[in-house]
């Protein structure tokens, strides 16, 4: 009973401790909560949301543009969305011109001319009175009337008591208000257009405002009257008028000696009438059906087709239904928010420098935005160029981001660029390959940039497989006819000039993307490895141990770089340049002593170790006055991190346990640091430590080769001078590995010579030290 008693109170206790351990496990929404509140997540969404915002606008502004230029041939087929009416221009045109030339035109007599007409008629017959031969008559009057003996005679009825007869009086008035309107006297010019000008067409403006309309008589030239008799129209009128017949050559002769037309065309007065009769014109409007075909893929596009489709466009976007207009929008929202999300989640992970500083992640994607908006732009002003738009910014994208970080990366933001490029540019999977294809291509030439013409033989391969990917991809999508083969062949023109463009325009901009991402270019790198480098070259001269264990440390560095996947050629040049600031005191370094001529007999520990940190300050400012890059200052500064110099440390105790004074603190005796935070500046350290270490060994054996290596990276370990690098410990044991097959292949088997040093298994800034206090 007493067991079993125990082995309850033993299976409580147990479920009790389990429970406990339950609740003091987080729980899962906890933890997500807790990751959501930190201030670099919440950083990392602000810039997404931002970039999804901007990006969002873009595309979709985009995809309601008309991206085809008219004359191309098209390789889709386009709907009416909707059911829409729109004027149709031309016939509406049409029938305001008809209504214009259907408009009278409008004449007003010519009252100057008229008035002095009449004046001299009125006068005639009491100017004519009592004479009987036209002799007596004065010269100008004979003149303008030209009368005879019989004109003479018939005029001395006409007047009494010196005042023309009412009769006369009714007949002039007749002629200038009535006939002469309706056998007016015109000008040449506008004689042409008036017979040609229907009847109902021409009107007569009266000088009471009305209009007379409309004007049915037959008009008179001004070129007949230069005959030698009177025109037919005009004697009629005349005649018309009531005048006896003997007088109509003589009223006659009147008329064609005033010289000037009874009518005149009102300007004007007749370009209103038209124009309120062309107003007047309801628009023609022409009907759109929802379904209708704008255009067949393999049309040809006409400009009629061009503007129905813009016309479609702009009823969609403004008349168009809710969900019809809206539900495509938010999908595209959708699809890039997992694209940009997508973008960021693997550009973090991947990448530690963008993981630390979020404006690495908001340079990339204001070049992701601003690149698209020029793919964009250049699309919407001049679609002709279409594939010129969207290969030159994606490809300066892809080049920019290998550049500035690896192909992995270089290639997925290019492949979320072409996908975006796609739905903005409303293009088909078939584009969005090719698209791909060209991002392969130029990545797959730049797996390293040391030389300036790495970029151009990669835009050239670039645009051979561009140029081919447009002939087949048009082979696909248009009709077989030579009218659309000369577009294929502008297409593969702008292809192959936007992928060589690209490198060239990478070529001139390179200095000004290395300091906007903060990085070192292959290319720059391999310049800077030059031993004819001005830097080098005082190294050499003023240093040359230290210039050797540079080049040294930099052979064993680039092995182990290459065991683990890190940029080997960064980390050679960093190993070249890490030790320049030797060269203010290189006579306090073992390397550049000549036997028994140790400095730093004559000085105290600490005065020692003054000299022995400074060079890592003096090598910084060398550095920054030689403008080499970020990431090569950083080997400089942080190749002893923060290490303790355990020889001057150790002499200064010494010392002042001799003297009776209290123990130096440890933290005067560090490197001021900072530590490495790159996997290159890690393998760096521990490469230089191992290097002088081995170097201090009077026979060094593979063994004792192997213990000293892994007993430096252990206390390097341990002295916590990795934490910030990123590196793994299969990472350190892999550099170990390489670090160790390097140096025994360069120090195995030397010839010991009799002055050698003891072997040494310090940590380099102890090594140092030693070689410094004891050496000859």
């Amino acid at each position: 009973m007493a067991k079993t008693s125990r082995s309850k109170n033993s299976s409580s206790r147990s479920e009790q401790r389990r429970q406990e351990l339950r609740r003091n496990l987080p729980k899962p929404a906890t933890a997500l909560r807790q990751a959501m509140l930190r201030p670099e997540f919440i950083r990392t969404a602000c810039i997404i949301f931002a970039f999804l915002v901007v990006l969002s606008l873009l595309v979709t502004r985009s995809r309601e543009m008309v991206l085809v230029p008219v004359g191309q041939y098209v390789s889709s087929t386009r709907l009416n969305r909707l059911d829409f009416q729109v004027e149709d221009v031309k016939q509406t045109e049409d029938q305001r011109e008809a209504a214009r030339r259907a408009s009278p035109r409008v004449y007003v007599a010519n009252q100057e001319a008229l008035g002095r007409l009449e004046s001299s008629l009125m006068g005639l017959p009491t100017a004519v009175a009592g004479k009987t031969d036209p002799t007596e008559l004065a010269a100008e009057l004979q003149a303008q009337f030209q009368l005879d003996a019989q004109s003479l005679a018939a005029l001395q009825d006409m007047s009494a008591d010196g005042e023309p007869t009412t009769q006369w009086i009714q007949w002039v008035q007749r002629l200038v208000d009535t006939e002469l309107s309706q056998a007016p006297l015109l000008e040449t010019q506008e004689f042409q257009v008036y017979s040609v000008t229907p009847v109902l067409s021409r009107a007569l403006l009266l000088p009471d405002g009305s209009m007379q309309k409309p004007l049915r008589g037959e008009a008179i030239s001004m070129e007949e009257l230069d005959g030698e008799e009177f025109p037919t129209r005009l004697t009629q009128a005349v005649g018309s008028s009531g005048f006896p017949e003997s007088v109509v050559p003589t009223i006659a002769g009147r008329i064609v000696s005033e010289n000037q037309p009874t009518l005149k065309l009102d300007s004007q007065m007749t370009d209103e009438l038209r124009e309120q009769a062309a107003t007047a014109v309801a628009p023609a409007m022409k009907e759109h059906l929802k379904g209708q075909i704008i255009w067949k893929r393999g049309d040809q596009l006409t400009p009629e087709m061009y503007q129905s489709a813009l016309q479609e466009a702009v009823f969609f976007s403004e008349t168009g239904g809710f969900a019809s207009r809206w539900l495509p929008r938010a999908g595209i929202v959708f699809l890039l928010a997992i694209l940009a999300v997508f973008m960021a989640a693997y550009a973090v992970s991947a990448h530690d420098r963008i993981a630390r500083n979020s404006m690495r992640l908001v340079a990339l994607c204001f070049l992701m935005v601003a690149m698209m908006a020029v793919t964009v732009w250049i699309a919407a002003e001049a679609p002709a160029f279409l594939y010129a738009a969207a290969i030159a910014p994606l490809l300066f994208t892809v080049v920019v981001v290998r550049l500035a970080y690896d192909q992995r990366l270089a290639v997925f933001l290019g492949g979320i660029q072409a996908a975006i490029a796609t739905m903005a540019l409303q293009e088909d999977i078939g584009w969005f390959i090719l698209m791909m294809a060209g991002v392969g291509a130029m990545i797959a030439q730049l797996t390293e940039v040391r030389q300036r013409n790495s970029l151009i033989r990669a835009s050239l391969v670039t645009a051979f497989v561009m140029g081919l990917g447009c002939i087949v991809l048009n082979m696909i999508e248009l009709p077989a006819i030579f009218d659309a083969w000369a577009q294929i062949v502008l297409q593969v023109i702008q292809s192959a000039a936007a992928s060589l463009g690209v490198g060239f325009l990478v070529l001139g901009i390179l200095p000004s993307i290395e300091t906007v991402f903060g990085i070192t270019t292959g290319m720059t790198l391999a310049e800077l490895r030059d031993p004819r480098r001005p830097l080098l070259q005082q190294l050499q001269q003023h240093a040359p141990g230290t210039y050797n264990h540079s080049l040294q440390v930099a052979h064993i560095a680039e092995a182990a770089a290459d065991a683990i996947g890190a940029d080997s050629l960064l980390i050679y040049v960093g190993a070249l340049y890490h030790d320049i600031g030797k060269m203010n005191k290189p006579m306090y370094f073992v390397e550049n002593q000549q036997p028994g001529d140790n400095l730093h007999d004559k000085l105290s520990p600490a005065m020692s170790l003054l000299v022995i940190i400074g060079h890592v300050k003096d090598g910084v400012e060398l550095a920054k006055e030689y403008n080499l890059p970020r990431e090569i200052i950083h080997f400089i500064e942080s190749h002893h991190g923060s290490t303790l110099v355990e020889y001057f440390y150790h002499a200064e105790r010494q010392k002042a346990e001799d003297e009776g004074r209290d123990a130096v603190d440890e933290i005067e005796f560090r490197y001021p640091g900072p530590r490495p935070r790159s996997k290159e500046a890690a393998i760096l350290m521990l490469s230089d430590c191992v290097e002088s270490a081995t170097r201090a060994m009077a026979d060094p054996k593979p063994a004792q080769i192997e213990n000293l290596v892994r007993e430096l990276a252990r206390k390097r370990l341990m002295d916590n001078q990795f934490d910030e690098c990123g590196l793994t410990f299969r990472e350190l044991d892999a550099i170990q590995v390489a670090i160790i097959a390097r140096v025994t292949a360069i120090y195995h088997g030397r010839i010991a010579y009799p002055d050698g040093g003891e072997e040494s298994d310090l940590p380099e800034d102890e090594s140092e030290a030693v070689e410094t206090a004891t050496a000859g």
